[in-house]
């Protein structure tokens, strides 16, 4: 009964469908401007939209553009957000490290240049503190989150509730962070179960949030109650009430 609810809570802040094609219109007509100015050539989908792991009021779709102009990374980064502002002269546009923020129907898009790297098959982006370009991976975190959810669905929405709750009990976690401790317990086979409670569980003693951990096996212990109140018990914990 407490993985219904888990599974509940998770549906709840998931994007529906419809949702997902209006991000992937949005997206398209972005990219399709971007693509179009100078400076500036192909581009792709990251993050939590393209592992299909977005979490609503948590997540953001990144679109990474190549800078194919000569400077740096301030200059790309400038370049990128005037082009932003001439074509959504009625949406607020900010500027993030390392890239522009911008807010389409509700939904967060970050918005990155990036360069092809000279030396390695990695890519470039600006940096945190605009000192220059960094050198960033891409792809492996993507294989890892198609091994899992090829194996189970529910470790998407393992990672859905562990967004959340982190969130919401402010434990100061990277989205992408939770993303690589899940790939990194749960991509190799093991006695692990299939249970997304036991999973949650596990997570919390693994990652040595102890307390979390104790809390929530009194949420489990909790599953020969009535339903009302185990969904009580188990909503009280998520939202950290």
């Amino acid at each position: 009964m407490l993985d219904k609810f888990i599974l509940e809570k998770s549906n709840l802040l998931s994007y529906s469908q419809d949702e997902l094609s209006n991000i992937a219109a949005s997206s398209n007509h972005l990219r399709g401007i971007v693509r179009n100015q100078s400076d500036f050539n192909e581009s792709f989908l990251g993050g939590s939209y393209k592992r299909g792991t977005m979490v609503k009021g948590i997540s953001d779709v990144d679109v990474y553009f190549q800078y194919t102009g000569i400077s740096d990374s301030v200059g790309a980064l400038k370049r990128l957000r005037a082009c932003l502002v001439d074509s959504y002269p009625r949406t607020t546009i900010k500027q993030d490290r390392p890239s522009i923020h911008v807010d389409f129907d509700r939904i967060p898009f970050n918005i990155t240049p990036y360069k092809k790297s000279s030396w390695s098959q990695n890519i470039e982006i600006p940096d945190n503190v605009f000192n220059g370009w960094q050198t960033t991976k891409f792809g492996e975190l993507e294989a890892s989150i198609t091994v899992l959810r090829g194996r189970n669905q529910k470790y998407i929405d393992l990672i859905k509730i562990l967004k959340i709750w982190n969130y919401n009990h402010g434990k100061g976690l990277k989205n992408f962070d939770i993303e690589w401790r899940v790939a990194n317990m749960f991509v190799y086979p093991g006695a692990l179960g299939t249970s997304i409670s036991d999973w949650l569980y596990t997570f919390f003693n693994n990652q040595s949030f102890y307390a979390d951990a104790n809390r929530f096996r009194n949420v489990m212990l909790s599953n020969s109650y009535e339903s009302s109140r185990l969904k009580s018990e188990w909503l009280n914990f998520i939202d950290n009430k």
